[in-house]
């Protein structure tokens, strides 16, 4: 009986553990992301935490997605592929499916915020308790400008 109510023991603290690392999990996969093509021709990649240009470019998207959203961002990195070419495009968009699995996919073309786009998706990891989002994930493409960006953190969403 012992080894019973250890083997469950065990197997509960497994999956606790699993579920509270999916944010690094998404995190990892967007630096790996990033490493495969920050020297790709046409392709630029940064990275801004705190005390890195973070708060700056913090204060450009404010207008965007709102202050009280971008109060929680920890961190953003992004991949600026608008001058690449349309393999690189489309292998940016084929990479991009995999964050489905990690994530839950949210319908951003609907914001007016993104009308004038030609490709728009987002993913999140949603909190239904408190009305908070991590793990914010978006691309856009527009025809001179594509991006993808990953922000960290625990973001509030208005409703």
């Amino acid at each position: 009986m012992k080894k019973v109510v250890i083997l469950v023991a065990l197997c509960i603290m497994i999956m606790a553990s699993g579920y509270s690392q999916e944010p690094l999990t998404v995190e990892l996969k967007f630096n790996e992301l990033i490493q495969k093509y920050e020297k790709v021709k046409g392709v630029e990649c940064m990275t801004l935490v705190k005390g890195r240009g973070l708060g700056m470019v913090k204060m450009m998207l404010n207008k965007q997605f709102g202050k009280d959203f971008m109060k929680g961002v920890t961190s953003i990195a992004i991949i600026n592929y608008s001058e690449s070419s349309q393999e690189t495009c489309l292998a940016l968009r084929n990479e991009f499916d995999s964050f489905k699995f990690l994530l839950e996919e949210f319908n951003v073309g609907e914001a007016k915020a993104f009308d004038g786009n030609d490709y728009i998706r987002g993913f999140a990891s949603a909190s239904n308790d408190d009305k908070t989002i991590s793990d914010f994930i978006i691309a856009a493409e527009e025809k001179d400008s594509k991006i993808i960006m990953y922000m960290a953190g625990k973001i509030k969403v208005e409703q």
